[in-house]
């Protein structure tokens, strides 16, 4: 085979024709035989098919320099035997490692000849074996594009789980913030219920003896009235009537006679307060109603509002809008807490307004199945960036060590594990309005 492949090499030199033949028919034959022309700068002035199919180039692209596809030997060698043989004689026969355009290497048996100022090159290989190299390669780069696909699977469904665990993260710490507020609000509730209970009973004592007292002050005064009706009786002892309407002068019987029933009143009514006020406390708190049970929520706001009736009246006049409401399915004590987040809430707003005094709005009302509380305020209001961030956890626009921030995030938990929602309102500079709305059905809760 290779004299045969001499032989036409040596016969195309000899004629001096171009290496390929003009036929394209021809060309396709010659598959598993490479023929190729190349001058000694390595550029590939003419080649048949089984040339560029071998080094898995296009035959319409360029190829300006061999040297990187011949090694073994090399093109450099080849270029300087041939220099020293005659047109048309053999420069070098042997095995010949060819390197495609993927990089795989391959030894065909070759014949390399001077033909005029160029290289003439005549090799043979199975293009059977090539094809199967090729569908092998083919096979592992399908293979390798399935793991890129099976690898992009895995890629996204691990952008899923960091998604879900920052998701998770991020609820894990709103719990632990809400944890901690609810504790705090135990502890203060549990506190009060304390001091509540511990005045109350000086209180029952207190509210008592005034009674008493205030029955004693009456006997007292009768028998005052009866030792005036009698002064006629004593007339002739003028010493003794004198003596009388001294001590009556010096204690001015009818003054504290007129002021003894209004101070006994005044401290009853006082004491009732107080005893009001402790009642609300309790009520505010209530310890011991964890559960969930049926609960008139104008008693609840009543409760929390005269609670929060000091912090409230420094900075504004609260105006009592209740309408209709049926009593509601939920955790009282809950429910409180997060009335007076909202109203402390509406209070520090009108204080920050510097407007002067203000004035907070609670109303109530019913609407379908649902039934809602709105706490309005004349306060500075909420800046339009800010208000889809009010309800997460320890942001706050007051200043450093003014607030934790954990306040409307404790109301919006509250009443979302409640069934309910709270929605908000609010124009800078004018004021807020917060609604809550909870259903008044116990379907699903609690």
């Amino acid at each position: 085979m290779d004299d045969e492949l001499t032989d036409q090499a040596n016969a195309i030199g000899a004629n001096r024709r171009s290496l390929l033949p003009v036929s394209p028919e021809l060309l396709r034959a010659l598959r598993s035989i490479v023929v190729a022309e190349i001058d000694v700068s390595g550029k590939v002035i003419s080649a048949n098919d089984g040339f560029f199919l071998l080094l898995q180039h296009s035959p319409d692209g360029v190829l300006d320099h061999v040297g990187a596809h011949l090694i073994n030997p090399d093109f450099a060698e080849l270029v300087a035997r041939m220099q020293r043989v005659a047109v048309g004689g053999p420069v070098y026969r042997g095995l010949i490692t060819f390197v495609d355009d993927r990089g795989v290497s391959r030894s065909l048996p070759s014949t390399v000849f001077r033909h005029g100022d160029h290289l003439g090159l005549v090799a043979e290989h199975d293009v059977r074996e090539h094809e199967r190299s090729l569908d092998v390669v083919m096979r592992l780069n399908d293979e390798l594009a399935e793991q890129q696909r099976a690898l992009s699977r895995a890629n996204r469904l691990l952008a899923r789980e960091k998604a879900e665990q920052q998701r998770l993260l991020a609820e894990l710490e709103n719990a632990q913030s809400q944890l901690v507020q609810s504790a705090k609000l135990a502890s203060l509730g549990q506190l009060a219920a304390g001091v509540a209970h511990e005045i109350n009973n000086p209180l029952g004592f207190v509210g008592s003896n005034l009674s008493v007292l205030g029955n004693y002050v009456q006997d007292l005064l009768a028998v005052v009235d009866t030792y005036a009706a009698s002064e006629a009786l004593i007339a002739s002892d003028a010493s003794a009537l004198a003596r009388i309407r001294a001590v009556r002068a010096r204690c001015d019987i009818d003054f504290v006679r007129d002021d003894a029933a209004t101070l006994v009143s005044e401290a009853s009514a006082g004491v009732a307060r107080v005893a009001r006020i402790v009642r609300d406390l309790k009520d505010f708190s209530r310890i011991n109603e964890s559960q969930w049970q049926v609960a008139d929520l104008h008693a609840c706001l009543d409760s929390t509002l005269n609670v929060a009736s000091h912090e409230l009246g420094r900075v504004a006049d609260v105006t009592r809008e209740y309408g209709a409401l049926p009593e509601v399915h939920c955790c009282p004590g809950e429910l409180n807490q997060a009335f007076m987040n909202l109203l402390v809430n509406a209070g520090q707003a009108v204080d920050a307004s510097g407007k002067g005094r203000g004035q907070i709005f609670v109303r109530t009302g019913c609407q379908g199945d649902e039934g809602w509380i709105e706490i309005e305020d004349t306060g500075h209001g909420i800046a339009p960036e800010n208000l889809q961030r009010i309800f997460d956890p320890f942001f706050t626009t007051r200043p450093v060590g003014a607030g934790t921030g954990l306040g409307l995030s404790s109301a919006w938990g509250i009443v979302e594990s409640h069934g309910g929602r709270i929605e908000v309102r609010s124009e800078p500079g004018i004021g807020s309005r917060f609604r809550i709305w909870l259903p008044l059905s116990r379907k699903g809760l609690g």
